[in-house]
């Protein structure tokens, strides 16, 4: 292990640490500079402030009580906010056993964003991270192996359970506004999951405990209404009423609206008064 730097340490691993499955390469605690590694994997816990990430072209809003993996991906940046300077706890590791739960999608595409909150067990496990990187005692590369596979086991949960205790009613409600908003009607419902940072599967058996609906349902229940009062306050084409909507062609509107009202998206306009 090299000498410590301020409050992050960084550590040398030897062949039978590398041989182990899972190494240690970093500690860091409140750390203000934040980016994805060189190689291998980044655990990066914001415990202070704010942050965006930018990647491929999207914005996403990073809070205090999120924690993101990034492996050592191109065009991933992270941008602090200048009015709440960030602070994060990081975490570096590697090895063959991280690889395999990569190729399994254990923690699903990269950069992945997770909501534990403030948990006290995993502030705990870095602590533990910093102490044995600080005190180097013997065994220190091994010990500390062993709490980063603790830390994945417990995100992996995390991110299957959706969020922290607290947290999945505004989770829930920021995914009925993401799919009410007709800004996000070309959003795969994949893709919302993926922006929520949570499991696809645990995604559609939350949303739908909570709303009583399915995802898919609540969205199209969504559309048809504001394809009706498109219909009724507007003169706009029922072709430009379809395409606004995000449907794909005239004729699955009409047929979806039809399903749903009974009527001709034609027929139903020159019904209203």
């Amino acid at each position: 292990m090299s000498e410590p730097i301020r409050n992050q340490w960084s550590m040398t691993p030897e062949p039978e640490d590398m041989a182990w499955g899972i190494y240690v390469t970093g500690v860091g605690a409140g750390l203000a500079e934040l980016g994805p590694p060189k190689e291998g994997w980044r655990l990066l816990y914001l415990v202070r402030g704010a942050a965006t990430l930018a990647h491929e072209g999207r914005k996403q809003r990073l809070e205090a009580g999120q924690l993101l993996i990034l492996n050592a991906q191109k065009g991933v940046a992270l941008i602090p906010d200048p009015h709440r300077p960030p602070r994060a706890h990081r975490v570096d590791c590697a090895g063959a056993m991280l690889e395999r739960w990569a190729r399994t999608g254990f923690f699903g595409t990269f950069p992945c964003i997770l909501r534990p909150g403030f948990d006290e067990i995993l502030l705990g496990m870095v602590g533990s991270l910093v102490e044995l990187a600080r005190l180097q005692p013997m065994g220190a590369p091994r010990l500390m192996s062993g709490v980063v596979s603790h830390m994945m086991a417990r995100l992996e949960t995390v991110r299957h359970s959706g969020a922290g205790a607290g947290s999945q009613r505004r989770l829930l409600l920021e995914a009925r506004n993401l799919l009410a908003d007709p800004e996000h009607d070309r959003l795969g419902l994949e893709t919302i999951a993926e922006e929520l940072g949570v499991s696809y599967s645990w995604f559609r058996q939350a949303f739908r405990r909570q709303s009583g609906l399915p995802p898919q349902r609540f969205r199209q229940n969504q559309r048809m209404t504001r394809a009706c009062q498109l219909l009724s306050d507007t003169q706009l084409p029922v072709a430009n009423i379809a395409q606004e909507l995000g449907f794909g062609s005239l004729s699955y509107f009409s047929r979806v609206f039809r399903k749903e009202t009974g009527l001709s998206p034609t027929l139903w306009r020159k019904t209203r008064p």
